[in-house]
């Protein structure tokens, strides 16, 4: 019988070791599952909306601070938060699920696979996405984004395989924003 632990077997010093080693995508994971396990979800399961209202603040200033400070400013959620809010006003809240209208943010991270003459909305698949400093201002951390249930996939279009190929999901970025710039204020 196999059994998920709420526990996750990972600490902030092993995020930051990884981050210090570069090791972007394996501190993705450790990431995702220190979120989860702060709001008490098993390991592979996603955060909805609702999970990441309830992130504690101090967990994810931790988070932040050891990105921001390992990619020297490139990576973060207050990185995210900051581009989110500059690119906020461009975006047409009354056309959310029209594939050539995708919400700047994820435009700006590059998490977009991109086509010619437009942007098309769909997200690229999570393996494909940029584990190094060449990536775009605020890339990373992307795995709270991605990681999503199977049916969850399916309804955003991502074939049930986390967000890759989907649409995006505004209220989850919204809640993550809306939650980092409560954070803030503590």
């Amino acid at each position: 019988m196999v059994t998920t632990s709420l526990q996750s077997d990972w600490s902030l010093m092993d995020l930051n070791d990884l981050l210090m080693a570069e090791e972007w995508q394996a501190a993705d994971k450790v990431t995702q599952s220190l979120l989860l396990d702060a709001v008490g979800q098993p390991e592979n399961s996603s955060l909805s909306p609702e999970a990441i209202a309830q992130i504690p603040c101090q967990t994810l200033h931790s988070i932040n601070h050891l990105w921001v400070e390992a990619s020297r400013g490139q990576f973060g959620f207050s990185v995210q938060q900051q581009l989110y809010q500059a690119l906020s006003p461009e975006f047409d809240t009354t056309d959310v699920f029209n594939p050539f209208n995708p919400h700047p943010f994820c435009q700006a991270v590059g998490w977009l696979m991109v086509g010619f003459p437009r942007p098309l909305a769909f997200f690229k698949f999570y393996n494909f996405l940029t584990f190094s400093l060449d990536a775009p201002p605020g890339h990373l951390p992307a795995l709270w984004y991605w990681q999503l249930a199977w049916q969850d996939s399916w309804r955003v279009g991502g074939f049930g395989t986390g967000r890759g190929a989907g649409f995006a999901d505004v209220a989850m970025l919204d809640a993550m924003m809306l939650r980092l710039s409560r954070c803030s204020q503590i």
